[in-house]
């Protein structure tokens, strides 16, 4: 890891840090997840889940399925993410950034 990249991390460790102990983390956290529940993400995302388990199941010629939590996860998230709404993602960005211009300033 170059110089740069480190401080780059502990950059980004003492926005977080100060972010929770602020307690806008939290706040910004609970804006994302209303977001994301009023877009229907978490059905859209319960559904994905569903399709996976039941793919995993007919794929394996059982009910129970064989697929374990780290493998669902690997095929779930990056779909779960791109299902995030541009809308979304741009106004939770926007909390973030005016929060850092207000500490900044």
């Amino acid at each position: 890891m170059t110089q740069q990249q480190e401080e780059l991390d502990q950059i980004k460790s003492q926005i977080q840090d100060h972010l929770i102990s602020s307690g806008n983390y939290d706040i910004i956290n609970k804006q994302l997840k209303l977001k994301l529940y009023e877009s229907g993400w978490y059905d859209k995302v319960s559904q994905l889940t569903n399709q996976q388990l039941t793919e995993s199941s007919k794929s394996n010629g059982n009910d129970e399925g064989q697929i374990n939590f780290d493998q669902l996860m690997a095929n779930v998230k990056p779909k779960a993410d791109e299902l995030v709404s541009k809308n979304v993602k741009q106004e939770i960005m926007e909390k973030i950034k005016d929060y850092l211009e207000e500490i900044i300033q």
